[in-house]
């Protein structure tokens, strides 16, 4: 009785789901039919608009001092004293000792000098009596030879008129002529004097010229610094024995630097017009192949244009002046003579250029995005910089760029921008 009251059970739950589901299908609705969306490529873009940019060529050059001095020994002798500043990187002011040769012989060789001055002076002088005394000499031996001549007349006319003696004669013809030698002597001594006044002072002269040699010798034997610098070498030591021309160091003037630089013909161009005009162009110089980010950034500007192309590279050799040296930098980044820099020389502006990124220019053409759909646009190319490419015709503002490649991109294809 048990088992057949629930297999009773049974039946009735096997109808009742049979019946649900009957249920079901009948009163199911039919889903509506959807035509499928198309897949357009995914465009990503970007909008341009036109700038003024300043062309700028790039080049490479090692910075070196204005002004380089190379200390040399002007006389010879011991080095009796070196500045203790006088080290490689040391700094030194203007006028500042350097070295000191021994100066012991060359201070008696000045005093030499000054003893033979004071001789020739003394010589002039005497010879200066000497010729008073000549003059006053002369003077009386020409009274003497009158008067020695009126008496030798007068008795000439005694002796005619027999009247004076044949001894008497004689000796008033032997006093005329002595007075006449004597007077003829005193003559000539003087007329050489001017001759030997000349001598003596010339003497002088000379004395006076070897003094200043000797102050001049003197003076050599302490070397100074020139000017506020630094010194790159130093050759010599304290106690050393230097010979005349014999280098002893280098120093260069402080914050006073140059670059050297050499400019493809080609890349002329940028910077002709600005030259032309009679202008310097600007240049931004800083340390070569460094990435670290906000380095400083030294200015200057071209000074000089070499008159000859070098002949190996066929480029225009250029010299710039580095003008804000900052001495408070951190050693690490003080501008130094033999840094290796990159200069960037400011040329000339263009106006109504537009910037892109090298990648996205394939041919002289770029695809625009207009009413979802891809066009291909030729260019006029101005210059390719480094990434970028400057572009001067063929754009306007606001055009969309494709700024992502897209596999396949062609022409009037159909894309959904991102």
């Amino acid at each position: 009785m048990g088992f057949f009251s629930r297999g009773i059970r049974v039946i009735i739950v096997l109808i009742l789901a049979i019946g649900i589901a009957g249920v079901l299908y009948i009163t199911k609705t039919k889903p509506d039919k959807k035509e499928p969306e198309k897949a357009y490529p995914i465009a990503e873009v970007l909008s341009v608009k036109p700038e003024s940019i300043v062309m700028r060529v790039d080049a490479f050059g090692t910075v070196k001092p204005r002004k380089l001095v190379k200390l040399t020994a002007e006389v010879s002798g011991t080095i009796e004293y070196t500045n203790p500043l006088f080290v490689e990187g040391g700094f030194l002011k203007k006028n500042e000792l350097i070295f000191r040769i021994d100066p012991r012989s060359y201070k008696l060789a000045k005093d030499a000098c000054i003893v033979k001055l004071r001789q020739a002076k003394v010589d002039i002088a005497r010879l200066e009596q000497e010729i008073k005394n000549l003059k006053t000499d002369i003077g009386l031996a020409n009274d003497n030879l009158r008067l020695s001549t009126k008496e030798f007349n007068r008795i000439k006319k005694l002796s005619q008129g027999n009247y004076a003696s044949k001894n008497m004669l004689d000796s008033s013809e032997m006093k005329y002529l002595q007075a006449k030698m004597q007077a003829q002597n005193i003559s000539n001594r003087l007329s050489l004097t001017d001759s030997i006044m000349q001598q003596k002072q010339n003497v002088l002269k000379m004395a006076g010229v070897d003094l200043e040699k000797a102050n001049l010798a003197l003076g050599k034997t302490e070397i100074k610094a020139p000017f506020d610098g630094y010194v790159m070498n130093k050759f010599i030591e304290q106690g050393e024995f230097v010979a005349m021309g014999q280098p002893l160091g280098n120093i260069y003037l402080k914050s006073k630097f140059d670059v050297d630089i050499s400019i493809p013909l080609e890349k002329m161009r940028w910077l002709s017009s600005v030259m032309e005009k009679g202008f310097l162009p600007e240049v931004e110089i800083k340390l070569a192949g460094s990435d670290i980010k906000n380095l400083h950034v030294w200015s200057g500007k071209v000074i000089r244009v070499k008159a000859n192309i070098d002949e190996k590279t066929r480029t225009l050799p250029m010299t710039i002046e580095i003008n804000n040296i900052d001495d408070n930098l951190s050693p690490g980044y003080k501008l130094r003579p033999g840094m290796f820099v990159k200069c960037s020389i400011q040329g000339q502006k263009y106006d109504n250029i537009f910037i892109l990124p090298r990648h996205l220019i394939k041919q002289n053409s770029i695809f625009l995005v207009k009413n979802g759909q891809l066009h291909r646009q030729t260019i006029g190319i101005l210059r390719k910089f480094e990434e970028q490419v400057y572009i001067q015709s063929g754009l306007q503002n606001g055009d969309k760029i494709l700024s992502v490649p897209i596999p396949g991109a062609i022409e009037g294809m159909q894309v959904k921008l991102k």
